[in-house]
């Protein structure tokens, strides 16, 4: 029983998941299937989609949680003042917590803690007071305090030296994964489309892509923009935002399930993806692995994520986006073509098992012999 791992399943309590909720999944997926000599005991809502059939997977001990059934808080709650006990209780020697926060006193079961990145840190305009005060309880005491950092991209971990001074010890770079998406025929018989893909978050800079779209609109009068994806509660967002929304060829898609995500993706003329900040990017890769052209960002993590294989902007400026943007549209198909092979190539390099693997075996080097 002894020298097993706790995985925190908290992302489970998501109805509609954020990028953290989705790759925290697919990294435990990818961990639970994979061969290893080690007992992981995964602490899960059942009830979540794909999370029931982790029961039955060898050298898993499932401990379910009702996480959503419950609010937010709760969730947090839990993860601070519960899992510790638990942990420690089935024979756990480490911990692993997959989204930012861990428990700011982990007792006898050390943290390995999977940082996606510092905006709420970095940025502080960007989120609601509530959402900072709360992770400044949650997220930084854990960051302090564990035995291990692992971070999504050298752009995060050149944030984290600098802010926390963790030497390389305690600081890991593993790249998020990527999940093959289902083989579906693009959306038909509509006008030609710019497609992205994110919560409506200050970061992501939807406003200034509302802009780029409606210039656009001059050249391309029937081009839309169809945007997927959720506002998300403790993120201050301008009042201006709804009314840009209802301009003329911007349809928000809400929440995507994966059949319809596909489906836009190889539909779209262009992926767009012009955020200010980011830790990893995942949708660039999701849009290249679907034979989509991207248009992405050259600041944070994005021109890492990207290499070669997307058209790189100036975020901040309307006029370079609609550069690129343009471009992109406008391009003959053997440019087309280039661009969407070496996308192809760029994804293929991403894979879960790939990160999954890097992370057991931090788990090895992590537990004493």
């Amino acid at each position: 029983m002894k020298g097993r791992v706790a995985l925190n399943g908290r992302f489970s309590h998501a109805h509609h998941p954020a990028g953290t909720h989705v790759a925290s999944f697919h990294l435990f997926d990818a961990m639970l299937r994979l061969e290893r000599k080690r007992d992981l005991v995964v602490f899960a809502d059942p009830s979540s989609p794909g999370v029931e059939e982790w029961q039955s997977l060898p050298r898993t001990v499932f401990c379910p949680v009702p996480f959503r059934s419950w609010s937010r808080g709760r969730c947090q709650l839990w993860e601070q003042l519960v899992f510790p006990k638990l942990a420690h209780r089935m024979g756990c020697e480490l911990g692993h917590h997959p989204m930012n926060t861990s428990p700011a006193r982990p007792g006898v079961v050390p943290s390995v803690v999977t940082l996606h990145d510092l905006n709420f840190l970095l940025h502080p305009e960007w989120y609601h007071w509530s959402f900072r005060w709360a992770y400044r309880w949650t997220c930084l005491p854990g960051l302090r305090r564990a035995k291990a950092v692992a971070v999504i991209s050298q752009y995060v971990a050149k944030q984290v030296e600098k802010r926390f001074g963790l030497d390389l010890r305690h600081l890991r770079v593993i790249p998020n994964g990527l999940v093959p998406l289902p083989e579906v025929e693009p959306i038909q018989h509509v006008p030609p489309f710019l497609f992205a893909v994110g919560s409506f978050q200050p970061h992501k800079n939807l406003r200034r892509l509302l802009l780029a779209h409606q210039r656009l609109r001059n050249e391309f009068p029937d081009l839309e923009l169809r945007l997927a994806g959720l506002p998300e509660k403790g993120f201050s967002l301008g009042a201006d935002l709804r009314n840009s929304l209802a301009a003329p060829g911007v349809v928000s898609l809400g929440f995507l399930e994966a059949h319809s995500l596909a489906a836009h993706y190889r539909g779209a003329r262009v992926f767009c993806f012009p955020s200010l900040e980011e830790g990893f990017g995942l949708p660039i890769l999701e849009a290249m692995s679907q034979g989509v052209p991207v248009v992405t960002s050259r600041t944070s993590c994005l021109p890492e994520v990207a290499g070669d294989a997307a058209c790189l902007i100036d975020p901040t400026s309307v006029d370079d986006l609609v550069r690129g943007l343009r471009m992109m549209l406008m391009m003959s198909e053997p440019e087309r073509n280039h661009w969407i092979q070496v996308g192809r190539d760029r994804a293929a390099r991403f894979s879960w098992q790939r990160s999954a693997q890097a992370y057991l075996d931090l788990f090895e080097e992590m537990i004493p012999s």
